[in-house]
């Protein structure tokens, strides 16, 4: 895909492996909007954007992910200022050491990594299919034994832990995607799962110095982990190319039994439009 003239929203893009997205498809030419809590981060991930590239087309609209209203606001606001979308990336994640739910009553991991990336996705559909060709790429992951349990997101019944609850929002991110590619299938758009790998970003900011310290020996630079997301929001051999899964800029295969059942993909979204208040006629193809 060629990226001059292309208009591309990251969420997260402010920090770590999104700010490292966002640099790399500015310096293919996209203007780029970055979606992020800290207006002040923002403007400086502009300016070191438009230092670095020379593309200084760059806006940054706030946005707290834990919050659906302010979703729901910032997707306003990215409509109102942009008549075209080209490219989504949804990359922002956080890893709570404590279960916490947010004011809507959600767990706030699967709020933020999952289901505000659902809403948001959904309410800039019709732009992104009115611009097609376009692609949806997301951040995920397949972590060993986690289930998402319909009947128990908030996780009351379960004991939590950081990489539990991690686990379970990265894989509604995964089946998510693969319902939204069957929905979109002749739009002209395209959905693609992505893990990006162990990288030295902020996700980790909250967990114990054991943690932190043990996650930093194994981690990579946020540009490394950036190549994946990088390939799926621009690459023209993957024009088409839609409802797959890819790691260290392939594809990879998808293994589990959510993850590979449609059923289990739709009674997630008609839970995610239940959770989000999204209008069945916005809530993408049926």
């Amino acid at each position: 895909m060629n990226m001059d003239a292309k208009t591309c929203v990251i969420t997260g893009g402010t920090a770590g492996i999104g700010l490292a997205t966002s640099t790399a498809l500015a310096g293919q030419g996209a203007e780029v909007v970055l979606l992020g809590r800290n207006r002040e981060r923002g403007e400086q991930a502009l300016a070191r954007i438009a230092a670095t590239t020379g593309n200084d087309r760059g806006s940054m609209v706030q946005v707290d992910l834990a919050d659906l209203d302010s979703v729901r606001n910032a997707a306003h606001e990215i409509l109102d200022a942009h008549p075209r979308i080209d490219v989504l990336v949804n990359n922002a994640g956080i890893m709570l050491p404590e279960r916490q739910l947010t004011d809507d009553g959600v767990e706030k991991m699967f709020a933020t990594n999952y289901l505000s990336h659902f809403l948001l996705t959904n309410l800039l559909l019709e732009r992104l299919i009115a611009s097609a060709p376009a692609r949806i790429p997301s951040v995920g992951a397949l972590i060993p034994r986690a289930v998402v349990d319909l009947d128990d997101l908030a996780m009351e019944g379960r004991k939590y832990t950081p990489f539990t609850a991690l686990g379970i929002s990265k894989l509604a991110v995964v089946m998510f995607t693969r319902e939204l590619a069957r929905r979109l299938d002749g739009t002209g758009v395209t959905a693609n799962a992505l893990y990006p790998g162990v990288a030295r970003t902020s996700i980790m900011a909250d967990q114990s110095w054991l943690s932190r310290t043990a996650m930093r020996l194994i981690s990579g630079s946020p540009e490394k982990a950036a190549r994946t997301s990088i390939l799926l929001a621009s690459d023209p051999s993957l024009d088409g190319v839609s409802g797959r899964m890819f790691s260290g800029g392939k594809e990879t295969s998808m293994r589990g039994d959510q993850v590979n059942d449609p059923q289990q993909w739709r009674r997630l979204w008609d839970k995610s439009v239940q959770l989000t208040g999204l209008e069945p006629s916005t809530g993408g193809r049926p």
